[in-house]
């Protein structure tokens, strides 16, 4: 397996975890909305907690993350592929001969 392809297959298995974790928070804040509390010290009102906590950092990365992608994607081509054409002329594309 190539190095891309060990890439590609390590963000999509990442993906997939990170799509789990915020359904299973959201599943769990419904399913436990209405729960019998137990007062201040109730460990499901404290693990609703973390799961909000958890939805609310991961929404604004999320959001950060698309801004970022979005504005790269919007940049680029007016930029065009500079990466590509900075390396274009090297000693040995242009056959230099170094025989001093």
């Amino acid at each position: 397996m190539t190095h891309s392809r060990k890439t590609k297959l390590a963000a999509l298995i990442l993906s997939a975890f990170f799509c789990f974790v915020m359904a299973f928070s959201v599943f769990f804040i419904a399913a436990e909305s209405d729960h019998d509390c137990t007062g201040a010290d109730c460990p499901i009102c404290a693990e609703i907690a973390m799961c909000v906590t958890l939805l609310q950092t991961t929404s604004v990365a999320a959001a950060i993350t698309a801004t970022i992608q979005l504005s790269r994607f919007a940049v680029e081509p007016a930029l065009g592929n500079y990466e590509a054409k900075r390396y274009l002329n090297t000693l040995v594309s242009l056959k230099v001969l170094l025989l001093n």
